[in-house]
């Protein structure tokens, strides 16, 4: 199911399976960001951040939850603001929290998302399903694998009701098929999982180096309001905390590797340092398998450069 380089199997269930992998929160919360612009928070699932739009032609959703139950509550959301139809569906990545409730929506006829977040889903996606029924999630016999009909490889532009999106695959990150979408007259990004604020990211599918690049990128753009994949709404600081920890993270273990440390010392000497940096985040627990991650990486390119 993974590429070589990624974590195991057993790591990622140790990771994603432990208690304190998972947040649960009962309440669905719906923030007004900006004028027309939402952010669904909560739910019975993992803490991923649902994001819709309303134009005067219709609406946008930025990722569906991790099951239809929690699809259709944004739905019901929705309701609540507008009987518009929505007209576009966006999937951030393919992990199954920003997808798996995908066939709520699918009577739009237009489901968007990077072409690799398709590839993805149709190769695995059942194993990705099975995985994320082993969380204890309520909902999930219900997930029908749902990928995105409307692809793109490097930018694409969505014009409806004066809004301008503009979706961008910066290149490899937080997976191989990460969409940044920038709204320029908001001055607005929605990151995806490139952005956890305030939270350890889960990296078992990550490009560490290539996301360093991708938020270099998103600090580039011209915005005020970034709205992650997981935690609170933030502004740019968000961007560069999120940056930082990843550069921390491999300096650190590069350090043990130019030492010629094993992964095993490589943890023993990391996680203590990042842990007492980041002693405010949520997910502690993930810090582990990040240096793993960081770890294979950067053997990775020190063994392709001997060679």
């Amino acid at each position: 199911m993974l590429k070589t380089g990624a974590l195991t199997i057993i790591t990622i269930l140790t990771l994603l399976v432990s208690t304190e992998a998972l947040t649960f929160a009962d309440e669905v919360k719906t923030i007004n960001v900006l004028k027309d612009v939402y952010t669904i928070t909560g739910g019975d699932g993992v803490d991923s951040n649902t994001t819709f739009i309303i134009t005067k032609e219709g609406v946008i959703i930025i990722d569906t939850r991790p099951t239809p139950s929690e699809a259709r509550k944004v739905l019901k959301e929705i309701r609540k603001l507008t009987d518009l139809p929505i007209v576009y569906t966006i999937n951030t990545h393919y992990h199954g929290d920003h997808t798996f409730g995908n066939q709520v929506f699918k009577s739009s006829k237009s489901i968007i998302a990077h072409k690799n977040v398709r590839n993805t889903l149709i190769k695995s996606g059942q194993d990705h399903l099975s995985l994320f029924k082993t969380f204890g999630l309520p909902g999930m016999d219900e997930v029908e694998v749902t990928p995105p009909n409307i692809l793109y490889e490097k930018e694409m532009e969505i014009w409806l009701g004066g809004y301008r999106l503009q979706l961008i695959h910066h290149g490899k990150g937080h997976t191989n098929g990460d969409t940044i979408i920038f709204i320029d007259q908001l001055r607005t990004v929605i990151t995806g999982d490139l952005v956890f604020n305030k939270k350890i990211p889960y990296m078992a599918d990550a490009y560490i180096e290539d996301w360093i690049k991708s938020l270099k990128y998103i600090e580039l753009l011209k915005n005020e309001t970034v709205i992650p994949g997981h935690g609170p709404i933030g502004g740019r600081p968000t961007v560069i905390a999120m940056k930082h920890y990843l550069i921390d993270l491999k300096e650190n273990v590069l350090q043990q590797l130019n030492d010629k440390k094993s992964l095993e010392e490589t943890q023993s000497a990391v996680e203590p340092i990042l842990r007492k940096k980041y002693k405010d985040w949520k997910q502690l627990d993930w810090i582990k398998g990040n240096i793993e991650r960081a770890w294979q990486e950067y053997s990775s390119k020190e063994k392709s450069v001997a060679f």
